[in-house]
């Protein structure tokens, strides 16, 4: 069939608006795959060449009040502890580069500042000996459970900085879990209670 030109100038607005859904769906089918890792210029605080992947499950919190947080430690423990942020960057933390591994395929060397686990526990009257788990969880709800042996391994940290700088909220401010031995999900960020439980 023979398009004239006056025939195609009435079909303009109809592929204008193809064009335009087609876009539309290209846009929505590339959100959705990078809504569980999206991958990011940490922000400002995070110096240059420590980026990496940004991992979460949609549980940003709504709002991070530094002077309000309290990192609370508590369950089977003889000295339950709230601790403030200045109190824990008072602490004498360890520098490390450990990996972190996405179940997506991707990895990361990257340099982590904070507190071991167990030190923490040492300092709120645990035993390892007399625990079975540790609950390490966000202010958004979200959770996960070590052994006792791997809070043992000084590896596992709460971390407050990331490449020298504080976490930015992306990558977890004010505090998260880092445990390499686990996958990346694993690495609770916005980090607010730590519980110690024994059967």
């Amino acid at each position: 069939m023979k398009v004239t030109r006056r025939s195609f100038m009435k079909l303009i607005p109809a592929i204008v608006v193809v064009m335009a859904g087609g876009a539309w769906f290209l846009t929505q089918r590339a959100s959705k795959t990078m809504t569980g890792s999206q991958l990011t210029s940490a922000t400002e605080n995070t110096p240059a060449g420590f980026e990496f992947p940004v991992t979460w499950n949609g549980d940003l919190p709504s709002t991070i009040n530094s002077d309000a947080y309290r990192l609370k430690i508590d369950g089977n423990v003889s000295n339950p502890l709230e601790l403030k942020l200045e109190e824990l960057y008072a602490m004498t933390g360890v520098q490390k580069t450990l990996t972190i591994r996405c179940v997506e395929g991707w990895k990361a060397d990257v340099p982590w500042e904070g507190i071991p686990l167990a030190y923490l526990l040492e300092q709120a009257g645990s035993s390892l000996k007399s625990i079975d788990h540790v609950m390490i969880s966000a202010s958004t709800g979200y959770s996960i459970t070590l052994r006792s042996d791997e809070v043992a391994n000084l590896d596992n940290m709460i971390a407050l900085k990331v490449g020298g700088a504080p976490l930015t909220v992306d990558h977890g401010y004010p505090a998260r879990l880092v445990a390499p031995s686990r996958a990346g999900e694993d690495w609770v960020k916005y980090v607010s209670r730590i519980t110690c439980t024994s059967t």
